[in-house]
């Protein structure tokens, strides 16, 4: 069985005129960040390899779920192979994954997450939204042959705070 934890980067700012892959969380996006890494749930999970896109914004979303001890920093594994918009190319990274990972959390961007989890679940989701959490569960034994996922849990932040 092979399970898959998508979480969408928090918000990210517009005030400085930078490039897109070195856009900083805004003051939303921490503290959404933080509400959620926070989550009993989400530390529940132990991932056994933590998947992020080296853009800062996921960097510092990643920064916040190691800081709130969800996992540890020695199974993230930072990669330009999830800086893409396109849910085809994070297929074929996950299609790349060691068959001995069973639990991955992947930290990354839309609209390949919507997409792809679109794709996998059988839940329809509009779009998930910044700092939107994802997790879906196959009977699948390989990463290559993915399909008709679970979706356990779908948790997003404005759904949860007052």
């Amino acid at each position: 069985m092979k399970s898959i934890t998508f979480i969408r980067h928090a918000k990210s700012s517009w005030e400085f005129n930078l490039s897109d892959k070195k856009r900083p969380l805004n003051k939303r996006g921490l503290f959404d960040v933080n509400f959620m890494s926070s989550l009993e749930l989400i530390k529940s999970f132990k991932p056994e390899a933590v998947f992020c896109s080296t853009a800062l914004r996921t960097q510092e979303t990643c920064h916040f779920f190691l800081k709130n001890d969800v996992f540890e920093v020695d199974i993230v594994t930072y990669t330009d192979a999830l800086y893409v918009f396109d849910y085809l190319e994070l297929q074929i990274f996950i299609t790349t994954l060691s068959p001995q990972l069973s639990k991955v959390f992947i930290i990354g961007h839309n609209h390949a997450l919507t997409a792809l989890v679109n794709q996998l679940g059988e839940v329809a989701i509009e779009n998930i939204p910044t700092c939107g959490i994802v997790k879906i569960n196959f009977k699948s034994s390989s990463w290559d042959a993915l399909k008709n996922g679970k979706v356990e849990f779908q948790l997003f932040p404005k759904n949860l705070m007052p």
